[in-house]
């Protein structure tokens, strides 16, 4: 919207109004608040409430340095725009449940006789994804899956389970208290 010297406006933003008593650019004017005060303010932030009843005459735009200096005019709408923030108080960091499960086929059934290596697999992923979704509807921080160093078939699997269909991020687990053979998964 154009403005002109004279024209009465209001703040958008916040209460009070004045006269546009300088253009300073293409957007910003100067308003001589009702106070007495010039302040430089943004045409989008104006609301025209009365027109001049016609230009004094052709709109100028002046250069912000004739009226203002170019610190003052930052300085100006630094502290019209920039709200000066108390410290939020830190919520206490809770720390998030890690969840293990041991997926070595003797801590999962009573009995492996008879058993073929496709059935131990399927018990081992069965009893994993279990523990994910439980460890997902806890929001737990991360669930360490310990599968063993083996031949990689049942990491593999359980990588390629949290990658493609779980969408997490995963990685092994702390070498110093697992071993090889554990990889963590971070739920949240």
């Amino acid at each position: 919207m154009d403005f002109y010297i004279g024209d009465k406006v209001s703040f958008l933003n916040e209460k009070g109004g004045g006269t546009i008593t300088a253009i300073n650019n293409k957007f910003i004017v100067t308003v001589t608040t009702s106070d007495g005060f010039d302040i430089p303010y943004l045409k989008a932030e104006l609301v025209l409430v009365e027109k001049a009843p016609q230009p004094i005459e052709e709109p100028k735009i002046i250069s912000a340095e004739k009226k203002y200096s170019e610190k003052e005019l930052k300085e100006s709408l630094f502290q019209k725009y920039v709200k000066p923030t108390t410290p939020k108080k830190s919520k206490p960091h809770v720390k998030r449940e890690i969840i293990e499960i041991d997926l070595h086929i003797e801590e999962l059934v009573d009995n492996i006789k008879g058993m073929s290596n496709f059935q131990i697999v399927t018990t081992q992923l069965s009893a994993f994804q279990s523990a994910l979704n439980k460890a997902i509807e806890k929001k737990a921080g991360s669930l360490i899956v310990i599968h063993g160093v083996g031949n990689g078939v049942l990491k593999n699997e359980i990588c390629s389970i949290v990658r493609n269909d779980y969408h997490l991020k995963f990685q092994d687990a702390s070498l110093i208290k697992y071993g090889k053979g554990a990889t963590e998964v971070f739920i949240s």
